[in-house]
């Protein structure tokens, strides 16, 4: 899964792109697939990701339908309509988590496969899990107009437009997202190595998706969606190459 930051800063890098779009509603609708209540421990949702990500049950992100949502939900509304920027932003979510697990997630895997024999996948999971997020803080403080602080932060979220997320689940991790980066843990270091991810191969995924996502709108625009699940299909086969290892510093 693509990060909350890395998701706003892909929908940044493309407002200049579609200036049509309202902003607000955009960067909104690009974090609103994540808005199924978690559990306690982070493992189960509700409504679940089989819902909200248009997956089949057991299946990782590179298997994301996002064409499925984009036929039952974005198809046939037009960009006047108060829903687009929102919808579309929700759409672009479900491609990047795609990408993401295809590019970074999956191959990262792959080279951990020995540490995730020995020390479980939680555990492996929650590693590489802070090098992703500790990006997110770092690019927030470095960038103080960035869209999260801008607009996210402060501005007030839109009703969910989907039906199967409530506004009170949508506007419960709109609040969550907040905290988590306005409120950094005390034990966060940020000047440091990362092993897992480093920031010019974050900063590298952020560029390639939005431009890859611009590749995708405009083919959409000109001949459809065709028959497939993504719309990664729409585009030439490199897209679909894993980042070569090492992805972190090492």
């Amino acid at each position: 899964m693509t990060t909350w930051i890395g998701h706003l800063r892909i929908a940044e890098n493309l407002l200049p792109h579609l200036p049509l779009l309202d902003e607000r509603l955009f960067l909104f609708g690009s974090l609103a697939p994540d808005s199924g209540v978690p559990n306690a421990d982070w493992t189960q949702f509700d409504p679940p990701k089989e819902v909200t990500h248009f997956l089949e049950k057991g299946l990782d992100e590179g298997n994301i339908k996002d064409l499925h949502f984009y036929r039952a939900y974005l198809a046939g509304v037009s960009p006047d309509d108060t829903r687009y920027s929102y919808l579309l932003g929700y759409f672009f979510h479900l491609i990047c988590d795609n990408l993401w697990s295809i590019r970074v997630g999956r191959p990262t895997r792959e080279r951990l496969a020995d540490m995730i024999a020995e020390l479980g996948e939680s555990e492996v999971i929650r590693r590489v899990k802070n090098d992703w997020y500790t990006l997110d803080f770092k690019y927030v403080r470095d960038h103080p107009d960035c869209a999260f602080w801008r607009v996210y932060r402060d501005a007030p979220p839109p009703p969910a437009v989907v039906p199967y997320l409530s506004d009170a689940a949508l506007h419960q991790q709109i609040t969550y997202i907040r905290d988590f980066y306005c409120n950094p843990p005390d034990d966060l270091v940020i000047e440091r190595a990362y092993p897992y991810l480093n920031e010019a191969h974050m900063a590298r995924y952020v560029e390639e998706a939005a431009a890859l996502l611009l590749r995708i709108h405009d083919c959409i625009r000109d001949d459809g969606t065709g028959t497939g699940h993504t719309a990664l299909k729409l585009l030439p086969d490199f897209t679909f190459t894993p980042y070569p290892a090492p992805l972190g510093d090492q």
